[in-house]
């Protein structure tokens, strides 16, 4: 597929915002780049304007240990808000869950579907079974944008929408000309990325008990209720976490990290929980670059 090389380029025309483009290109990476368009821009006030849900910083390190397993993008994260505004109780057409995942995708992958339950409700399960699809869409395209559109359309619908058009320009060419179902995908998702990555972040406090008890590992739906309804498991227990203890004050640890092959700050940063500037700071760097080998300081 020759038009994958041409993928990730940035539209030369669209400068209106080059504080945002200036972000973008400190977040893209060779296997995710963040091409700037000026149709993020609304998205991204969007964002700006509501917090991170509640819902996604509960399971944020999960998410993040399940790409780790798969060495796949930690960008990636943040595709679950893109699809569903990590809602627990999302169901549009034949997409349910925090994933927005079809029936299909999910039986494939062992996600019990049935009259009983919906195991796309709950977190866990779907994490999994999204992510070792995305893996499979990978193998398939070896692009890792391909397959955020795969997903979140089908890999049909995909095929279809690209080989009506040979001459592809670039990822805004498929947002603004293509007949994708949910081309605006790519903007929800670059948006989120945008906004919710660290320096930006705007957080919701986050009642535990609340979200406990909102999410369960196996989701029961009846036959007699509405299929959007959310109930409890077979077990009718419920886990409330303890709240963490109040501390005075927190100490600050200094960790060293040895730079990896492919590395970069930006994903350094996401890695480590910090910011880019931050660890500019403590290491006087006076620019992005890194070098495999390099020690650099990190603290927490």
């Amino acid at each position: 597929m020759g038009f994958i090389a041409l993928f990730g380029e940035a539209c030369a025309k669209n400068i209106e915002s080059p504080k945002v483009a200036r972000r973008l290109s400190t977040l893209s990476t060779k296997e995710l780049p963040l091409p700037y368009d000026n149709a993020l821009v609304p998205e991204i006030d969007a964002y700006l304007a509501k917090p991170l849900p509640s819902v996604y910083q509960t399971y944020e390190s999960f998410i993040e240990s399940e790409l780790q397993k798969r060495n796949m993008p930690f960008g990636l994260k943040f595709l679950p808000v893109a699809l569903s505004n990590m809602q627990i109780k999302y169901e549009k057409g034949d997409r349910c869950g925090v994933w927005a995942m079809p029936t299909l995708v999910a039986l494939r992958y062992g996600v019990a579907v049935n009259d009983e339950k919906d195991e796309r409700f709950s977190v866990e399960a779907s994490t999994t079974a999204a992510l070792d699809y995305l893996m499979e869409l990978h193998d398939q395209y070896q692009n890792w944008w391909f397959c955020i559109l795969a997903y979140a359309n089908s890999p049909t619908s995909l095929h279809h929408s690209l080989t009506k058009n040979e001459k592809w320009l670039d990822l805004w060419d498929i947002y603004h000309q293509s007949a994708l179902p949910d081309s605006k995908i790519i903007a929800k998702f670059m948006a989120c990325y945008y906004v919710y990555s660290l320096d930006h972040r705007p957080v919701a406090a986050v009642n535990v008990s609340s979200d406990n008890a909102a999410i369960k590992d196996a989701v029961s739906v009846k036959k007699d209720e509405k299929p959007n309804e959310v109930v409890q498991s077979a077990s009718g227990t419920e886990t409330k976490a303890k709240a963490p203890a109040k501390s005075e004050k927190q100490k600050v640890k200094s960790t060293k990290y040895t730079v990896k092959k492919g590395d970069t700050l930006s994903r350094i940063a996401q890695k480590q929980h910090v910011k880019v500037s931050d660890i500019k700071k403590w290491n006087h760097l006076k620019n992005d670059k890194i070098r495999e080998g390099q020690k650099l300081i990190i603290k927490k």
